[in-house]
């Protein structure tokens, strides 16, 4: 594994990166155009669990200045259900927030952001800004403090800022060309020489990925009809070869990829001959 190496996209690296307060101050302002000032708490992999019969939520990079709270994310596969998603981080964090008995005006200002390497929402977007409005009358204030974002790396040429474009610019092609892209592409390539660390990711996205491709031959196992048993071993067998070809060419990430985006596993089928 001792060429392997990881890109800002991978999680464990994403993570490892944004838990530098310069850095995470630089994307937030890019996404934001928020100066944050020091951040209070800056943590990757924050669990929450809010109860035993509740489903817990791991968030990438979780970042707090004086009053406002920041859920800083990585989504390297298409998401369908992102908006559901977001709620789901929106009740979480605020769920944490208070205390047993305070009022709900002690709720801090969050922001949510995804970082999508594949457009969330199919319209060619650079930014996606979702926000609570009424509709009868989209002018009030209705005061939620509470922001989404989803961007997406695809269309970083049409970002209006250009430090938002050479963030996602160098999230779609790793090409470090800006301030903050090289800034990122110098920890990138520092946490790289780290392989003890490197392989150690490496070794848990192995085992991460082929239980997905376990979890995605089970289903099809399940949604097989009569007649069509031939055909669906011989698609296993090929997205099989797909994920082994990947793994061995160090495209840890792209396994979930394959998995999630039909069109994505097509034109990687086309590359590899399969």
């Amino acid at each position: 594994m001792t060429g392997k190496r990881l890109r800002f996209s991978d999680r464990w690296m994403f993570n490892r990166v944004m838990c530098q307060e310069r850095i995470c101050k630089r994307v937030i302002k890019a996404a934001f155009d928020i100066e944050a000032d020091t951040i209070e708490y800056l943590n990757a992999e924050q669990c929450y669990e809010p109860s035993p019969d509740n489903r817990g939520v791991r968030m990438d990079v979780v970042a707090k200045t004086s009053g406002r709270t920041f859920d800083l994310e990585v989504q390297v596969a298409k998401e369908k259900y992102l908006g559901k998603r977001m709620r789901f981080y929106q009740a979480t964090l605020d769920g944490s927030d208070l205390e047993r008995g305070a009022h709900h005006r002690g709720l801090r200002e969050t922001f949510i952001l995804f970082i999508c390497c594949i457009d969330p929402f199919g319209l060619g977007l650079p930014v996606y800004t979702i926000e609570r409005t009424c509709l009868e009358a989209p002018e009030l204030a209705v005061g939620n403090d509470s922001h989404w974002m989803a961007l997406n790396a695809r269309a970083w040429a049409r970002a209006a800022d250009s430090e938002l474009g050479d963030l996602l610019n160098y999230v779609e092609t790793g090409s470090a060309t800006g301030s903050l892209s090289r800034d990122i592409d110098e920890l990138v390539a520092s946490y790289n020489e780290d392989r003890k660390w490197v392989n150690r990711v490496y070794t848990l996205e192995q085992e991460m990925a082929f239980r997905e491709q376990e979890r995605w031959e089970e289903g099809r196992e399940e949604g097989r009809e009569e007649g069509r048993e031939e055909g669906r071993e011989e698609g296993e067998k090929r997205f099989g070869a797909l994920v082994a070809a990947l793994m061995k060419d160090g495209r840890v990430d792209d396994v979930a990829r394959a998995a999630a985006d039909e069109q994505y596993r097509s034109r990687a089928f086309q590359e590899y001959g399969l």
